[in-house]
């Protein structure tokens, strides 16, 4: 398979690395050469920075969304005309506007969409899903739920003060 990763920030380049770890090579780089990790690993990969021509020329099987959120969608309504299967980071967008254009172009280029999600296999989350499908807690009016980050070490290698 040919992939083609939209954004090399900490979540595409751990994808780019899965991606090498399963012994896949056929990979082109989409990238704005905004990422602020350093740029050794990719060496030797393609690398695009117009997604049209980047789609027309690698004409890759699978493309993976992992650039800003407000972008998504642009990728992977392109991705989806071409036909390419798509993992989707999460969230989908940041506005809903445009999602139903994502579906008709899936549906059209006979593209397969995940939106990748790694909580949704959390055991504490599945947990309290099954709790609560079950009325084990009563039936539950309201949930307020908080996850946080310690954001000096979430992205070490930048100043979290200026994203």
């Amino acid at each position: 398979m040919k992939f083609l990763i939209a954004g090399l920030g900490s979540i595409g380049r751990r994808h780019f690395r899965n991606l090498l770890a399963l012994g896949e090579k056929d990979i082109v780089l989409l990238r704005s050469h905004r990422a602020t990790l350093p740029d050794d690993e990719l060496a030797g990969y393609p690398i695009e920075t117009d997604l049209h021509e980047a789609l027309k020329k690698h004409k890759p099987d699978a493309v993976i969304v992992a650039n800003p959120t407000s972008l998504h969608l642009d990728v992977a309504i392109a991705a989806a005309e071409a036909g390419c299967a798509i993992l989707l980071e999460k969230p989908v967008s940041n506005s809903l506007n445009r999602v139903d254009e994502l579906q008709k172009a899936a549906q059209k280029g006979g593209s397969k969409i995940l939106v990748g999600f790694q909580f949704r296999y959390h055991p504490t989350l599945n947990k309290a899903r099954e709790m609560i499908q079950s009325n084990a807690i009563g039936k539950v009016l309201t949930v307020h739920a908080h996850w946080g980050e310690y954001l000096p070490q979430w992205h070490p290698w930048e100043d979290y003060r200026l994203s």
